[in-house]
């Protein structure tokens, strides 16, 4: 589907919740957010030639807006950054998100249908999925989740998510690929006691390159458990089992014998390849008045705009610790390993390394002051690169009243 018509397609959902929320009696409300941010980054672009630093500014625009009555919720949050560098190839280029997500309660469960649009850069997720190039991209995304109570300890999920990820022509070097993810995902759950919970989760789906060279269909199973160790703390694990079926369409020569000779002609050719192994996802929570920690590692096939579906090895932990009402401290750190599938060659090793501190300070009810540093390497294997980059991020944004429109 083109840009145009994922455009279409959400604004005829945002007029459906519209015209289905108008009928039920509820509330209406937006808490819009304007913000000013400054942003220095050595390297932002991760180059491994000549560079300079950069310095940008930019300007921010929030407004969701949520409506509210017994059974059903709904929300639309558009977001915006205007920033004074052109192009995509800053970690503070311009973006513009749009989001929306109904969700319908009953006594037994819940459906919830989310759908969204965004243009940003190919960095906007700290350079761990799209790779280290910055250009434009363009997604559009929608979810369906529907999650049922069968008895008082079974229940069941079912979540289907697709994906439209489309990229910009990048100066440099660019092994980027415009794709569509769909997957599949039933789970079960059963509550064995008050605090534990066992579970089983299967998924299906497809990658395509939008171009139809590369096609990757991918199934997994896993089984886990969710274990409330305390009040504050709990712990997450799955493990399972992932198959890949890669494929690409190409061309090669080959002889053809004719009534005016021989001649070499290209003939079609689909070439095959599968990935196999073990996945895992542990997280580990505490959750205090005010200390809140998140520990976890994770091994899975992510679509990452690549050839076929990367193997990702992700550990990360991030912390917050509030030290007044007003002054509260952050930290992330994360560790990623992955493969990138590459169409004419070997799959590309890299290593990122990611660390960000940062500090929020409520200087009034409704003015708040952010201040951020982090630092990413980036290791890639064949060829051999190591590139890095340091950031420091000022935000300052201000709140406005709730305002009501019932």
């Amino acid at each position: 589907m083109t840009s145009r018509g994922w455009a279409a397609a959400a604004c005829w959902y945002l007029a459906a919740m519209l015209h289905s929320s108008a009928a039920r009696a509820g509330v209406w409300g937006m808490d819009p957010v304007l913000g000013l941010v400054g942003d220095y980054s050595t390297n932002p672009a991760l180059l491994s030639v000549p560079h300079t630093a950069e310095t940008n500014g930019a300007l921010l625009i929030d407004a969701p807006t949520t409506y509210n009555s017994d059974a059903f919720a709904f929300s639309i949050m558009p977001s915006f950054r205007l920033g004074d560098s052109k192009g995509y190839s800053s970690l503070a280029s311009d973006y513009e998100h749009l989001s929306t997500k109904a969700e319908f309660d009953s006594e037994r469960g819940l459906l919830a249908v989310t759908a969204g649009i965004a243009r940003d850069s190919s960095l906007y997720l700290n350079y761990l999925t799209n790779g280290s190039v910055g250009v434009q991209r363009d997604a559009a995304s929608a979810d369906l989740d529907w999650q049922r109570l069968l008895t008082e300890r079974l229940e069941f999920d079912a979540d289907v998510n697709t994906q439209h990820v489309k990229y910009g022509q990048s100066s440099g070097l660019s092994t980027l690929v415009d794709y569509q993810y769909t997957s599949v995902t039933p789970a079960f759950s059963w509550k064995t006691s008050e605090r534990n919970k066992l579970t089983a989760t299967a998924s299906v789906g497809r990658y395509d390159s939008l171009d139809g060279t590369t096609e990757s269909r991918s199934a997994n199973l896993q089984v886990g458990f969710i274990r409330q160790l305390s009040e504050i703390w709990s712990v997450t694990a799955t493990a399972g089992y992932s198959r890949a079926l890669n494929e690409f369409d190409t061309e090669q020569p080959e002889f053809v014998f004719t009534a005016n000779g021989p001649t070499i002609e290209l003939v079609p050719l689909t070439l095959e390849s599968s990935q196999n192994g073990s996945i895992y996802a542990v997280n580990l929570t505490r959750q205090g008045s005010r200390l809140v920690l998140n520990a976890s590692a994770s091994r899975q096939l992510t679509p990452t705009g690549f050839a076929y579906l990367s193997p990702q090895k992700i550990y990360e932990i991030k912390s917050s610790y509030s030290l007044t009402d007003r002054w509260s401290l952050a930290a992330d750190a994360r560790y990623v390993n992955a493969q990138n599938p590459q169409l004419h060659t070997v799959p590309t090793d890299y290593t990122i390394k990611y660390l960000a501190i940062s500090t929020d300070w409520r200087w009034t009810e409704k003015l708040t002051l952010s201040v951020s540093a982090s630092r990413v390497t980036d290791r890639i294997v064949s060829p051999n690169f190591n590139l890095a980059s340091s950031e420091l991020t000022v935000t300052l944004s201000h709140r406005f009243s709730h305002v009501n429109f019932q």
